[in-house]
């Protein structure tokens, strides 16, 4: 299998990883808010059950898909950086911590649902651990997807990726999920601003991925490179 097969698996893998992703967040219903009740809270779970673990096997897949796109990311970066490796340990670390985080923060929602049916349902001090743990979790992960996506930004704009303009749009997505990520650890009640923010950010990440995996897709000048490495040298006489 040539390089050009493998970079459009590794393409390919970030459509996945968007897809999945965008069940994960949208198969279920709309969460309670943060300072809601424990009865509203039980009751959501009660009622959402199939929905919630749902999501939780959906985003691991996304999170198998990420890691994959992950490393194709890497290899790309590195070959522009001919073994420099100025920002792709950066942004490779930066992927690997948020893949962590993405799978420790879905937990605490997944056991909700999980133990529904258990003595869980009868202590309201953990369900509103088990909650809370939840929100700063995805604060958490917001604040670690600011760092990879503008890592990734800054490697377009310094030209290791085509198109800089991407990079130059991916630094605002950056500010938003950075802004959203450090709100969530201080909005202790609802706040319909930082609320409605925490979706524009996830929805923004997920079209930057995409955009990136279309680009590796129909990029012209890895065709241009398996094509030089495929030719044949002229005869010399």
């Amino acid at each position: 299998m040539s390089e050009r097969q493998w970079e459009r698996i590794g393409s390919g893998t970030g459509i996945g990883f968007v897809v999945a992703m965008l069940v994960s967040v949208f198969l279920a219903p709309t969460p309670p808010h943060i300072d809601a009740s424990t009865s509203s809270i039980l009751g959501y779970v009660s009622d959402n059950r199939p929905e919630l673990l749902g999501s939780a096997i959906a985003g691991l897949v996304a999170g198998l898909l990420f890691l994959m796109f992950l490393g194709h990311l890497r290899h790309v970066l590195q070959r522009s950086e001919s073994g420099a490796e100025k920002l792709s340990p950066i942004v490779y670390g930066a992927g690997l911590i948020t893949l962590a985080i993405a799978y420790v923060c879905s937990l605490p929602l997944a056991v909700l649902a999980f133990g529904v049916d258990s003595e869980i349902t009868s202590n309201s001090g953990l369900i509103r651990l088990l909650w809370d743990l939840n929100a700063l979790g995805m604060a958490t992960l917001m604040v670690v997807l600011a760092v990879f996506v503008a890592t990734t930004a800054l490697a377009k704009i310094m030209g290791e990726l085509e198109r800089r303009i991407v990079g130059w749009l991916g630094l605002p997505v950056a500010i938003v999920l950075a802004a959203g990520g450090v709100a969530g650890y201080y909005n202790s009640s609802h706040e319909a601003f930082w609320y409605g923010l925490n979706y524009v950010g996830l929805l923004a990440f997920a079209g930057f991925v995409l955009v990136i995996s279309v680009e590796g897709l129909v990029s012209r000048e890895s065709v241009v490179r398996e094509a030089r490495a495929t030719s044949s040298p002229l005869p010399v006489t």
